[in-house]
């Protein structure tokens, strides 16, 4: 790994911003509120931005519009501040080669890493080395590897990455950065211990309760939940928290997240739920694009006084 990754790998701490795709009501990518909220995050305290597959809406963009996407959010997040971080991502279900294409146009657009999935069927863990070490070898850009459960090729439930596999795909040189998604604390914390000394750790799932039991083993990062609808909400947690001040960041937790989680999350899901908080802080329109479908009024009306009720502005400043 030369010395550009290496301080790479070493500058992913703390809070991850995913882009969240806003479309128009005729289900067109809205690319002026996709600018807004990228200047709002790094307003926010935001540095590091992450056009992730599903938060990103991948399965709804045909390949066209993930290059585009991809390009787009690269070029407005760089000219903004050239030191800002800046991760992509392929499409969701596609072949190897495919996946090189869209590490090439990274490296070619100014990103930073490409984050690497692979949704198709578990075999071997030869078959899923060999992807990443084609890719690999075929760019000289970072590469995340976003690690979430395989569907099982010989059937039944899916599966977790063997660590075997991970600690060997870590090895390659230009793999610098892995997102945990398995949203299974006893494997994530196996993960962890396994390859924290060399790569960069994004956690997924379970919001800053999450990351707090996984910092203490080694994790340094967290992909956003709550700064999602307030970017201000994690980069000041995470001022409090390299601060000491569990006071101030537990607030955060307690008076923020667990709200939103139990009376929104949990009535609507996630991804309509947080689309529904951005509207109602006039930072997007909660459109999606079929076969997704948009909270309804009502709904949305439900989510707006949540977002309401929220002291933001009292935690933020204390």
């Amino acid at each position: 790994m030369n010395n550009k990754l290496i301080d790479l790998k070493n500058r992913i701490q703390g809070p991850v911003y995913s882009v969240m795709t806003p479309f128009l009501k005729n289900e067109e990518i809205d690319f002026l509120s996709l600018e807004n909220s990228l200047q709002r995050i790094y307003d926010g305290g935001g540095r590091i931005f992450y056009v992730m597959g599903y938060n990103s809406r991948f399965s709804e963009l045909s390949w066209e519009e993930i290059r585009l996407l991809n390009s787009f959010v690269t070029q407005k997040v760089k000219a903004i501040d050239s030191n800002n971080i800046m991760i992509v991502a392929d499409p969701l279900h596609c072949s190897t080669k495919v996946s090189i294409e869209f590490a090439r146009h990274a490296q070619e657009i100014g990103a930073d890493l490409i984050s690497i999935i692979n949704r198709e069927k578990f075999y071997s863990e030869e078959q899923i080395y060999r992807h990443y070490k084609m890719i690999a070898d075929a760019v000289d850009i970072g590469i995340l590897v976003h690690e979430m459960p395989f569907l099982n090729g010989y059937g039944g439930p899916v599966v977790n990455w063997p660590i075997s596999l991970l600690d060997r795909v870590v090895d390659i040189p230009n793999v610098i950065a892995v997102k945990e998604d398995a949203k299974d604390d006893s494997f994530s914390k196996q993960v962890i211990e396994k390859i924290k000394d060399r790569a960069a750790i994004i956690i997924s799932g379970g919001g800053k309760r999450q990351w707090l039991q996984f910092a203490e083993v080694g994790c340094q990062s967290w992909l956003n939940g709550i700064g999602v609808f307030d970017p201000r909400l994690a980069s000041k947690f995470w001022e409090y928290y390299q601060a000491g001040n569990k006071e101030a960041y537990m607030r955060i937790i307690n008076e923020i997240e667990v709200p939103f989680f139990e009376k929104g999350v949990k009535k609507y899901g996630w991804h309509l739920t947080i689309k529904a908080a951005m509207e109602a802080l006039g930072v997007i329109h909660r459109y999606e694009r079929m076969p997704l479908m948009e909270l309804g009024a009502e709904e949305a009306m439900d989510v707006k006084r949540l977002i309401e009720s929220l002291p933001v502005d009292e935690v933020v400043s204390q």
